[in-house]
């Protein structure tokens, strides 16, 4: 295989999302460039949100999709395999290359400029051919059922059920620090660590950028929630996804780490296709990992208050939906028009 080809493989594997931009990857090329390897960095990614790794492998989706489409569309023909060494879990796949004819992706430009967008989405509904190709953009993935909706009664009943999402953030100390713990607060900070969300891609408006330095430390956290700090997040939470255009969820038969795999190489596909359609996406993935972890009896950490908040949740995502009870949640995500980011996100070197 030549050379150049496999290193534009590798600078699309690498712009995959994950968690808080926390890249919990790391990728290896043979000598001779014709296979690819990726690991599992579990070290970085000890958030609360990555119970047995879910997290990390719907990054790992992510990256393997990126490099399904690079492929084809750069001229070489891919053979993957999942988790090729019993004996090391954290050998997530291994991919064998030849050369082969380039056919054209739609979605490969979208790998460079697809991004996560905080911010208030425009009130304004997506043509019905527009939703349709965010749709179909996910059926060829296996193991995966894509759940989307797109009437404003819907999208704003569950505006009401996502405003849990960021209100545990601001009620949970494990879960506060790790989201501040991966805010780069300045250029310097961002180019040092190649990491993390820069302050500028979080939706704050002008007063919120004044207040929000100050919600780092957890003893301010608490005292502010006497005031109602907590529900004021939450609130906020549903003032921007309930003029989403579409919200949707995926997931998965088998909660296992193909099973997330998948779902990120679906959550990945609906993303690109968003992009490429020119329009705005955030992610939501605290909310369903959140619930995964309940559904396995280890919220032990958590108060008796918040277990019943995330089982009540998960009923009404379930309800809303119209999921079958078979099926666990992965990840969801809203999507609409707005203006792109001015600031990026970085990706640490290969």
């Amino acid at each position: 295989m030549e050379r150049q080809i496999i290193e534009k493989v590798l600078a699309a594997a690498v712009q995959a999302p994950s968690g808080d931009n926390v890249q919990p990857w790391r990728l290896e090329a043979s000598a001779d460039w014709s296979r690819i390897n990726l690991f599992n960095l579990p070290e970085r990614d000890d958030s609360y949100y990555n119970y047995q790794q879910a997290a990390a492998y719907i990054a790992h989706g992510a990256v393997i999709e990126n490099i399904a489409i690079a492929s084809g569309h750069l001229g070489c023909e891919v053979q993957l395999k999942l988790f090729p060494d019993p004996q090391n879990p954290d050998y997530v796949a291994c991919f064998d290359f030849e050369s082969a004819t380039a056919v054209d992706d739609p979605l490969y430009p979208a790998i460079f400029t697809r991004e996560t967008n905080r911010f208030h989405f425009q009130d304004e509904q997506l043509s019905t051919e527009a939703v349709q190709k965010l749709i179909d953009s996910i059926k060829q993935v296996e193991g995966v059922k894509g759940y989307f909706v797109h009437d404003a009664k819907t999208i704003k009943a569950l505006a009401k059920v996502l405003m849990v999402n960021d209100r545990l953030v601001f009620e949970r100390k494990d879960i506060h620090g790790f989201l501040f713990d991966k805010i780069r607060w300045n250029q310097k900070q961002l180019e040092e660590t190649q990491d993390g969300m820069p302050v500028g891609t979080l939706g704050l408006n002008p007063i919120e950028k004044l207040f929000f330095p100050l919600m780092r430390f957890w003893w301010f956290v608490g005292l502010a929630n006497y005031l109602g700090l907590s529900r004021v997040i939450g609130a906020k939470c549903w003032y921007n996804c309930q003029n989403s255009a579409v919200m949707g969820q995926i997931t998965v038969k088998n909660p296992d780490s193909v099973g997330f795999i998948q779902a990120g190489r679906s959550l990945q596909r609906v993303w690109l296709e968003t992009a490429r359609q020119g329009l705005a996406f955030q992610p939501i993935v605290g909310l369903p990992l959140l619930i995964y972890r309940a559904k396995a009896n280890a919220l032990e950490a958590f108060s008796e208050a918040h277990r019943q908040l995330i089982a009540q949740t998960e009923k009404s995502l379930f309800d809303v939906y119209g999921i079958d009870q078979s099926e666990t949640l992965a990840v969801g995500f809203r999507i609409g028009k707005c203006q792109p980011l001015t600031e990026k996100t970085l990706r640490k070197s290969i």
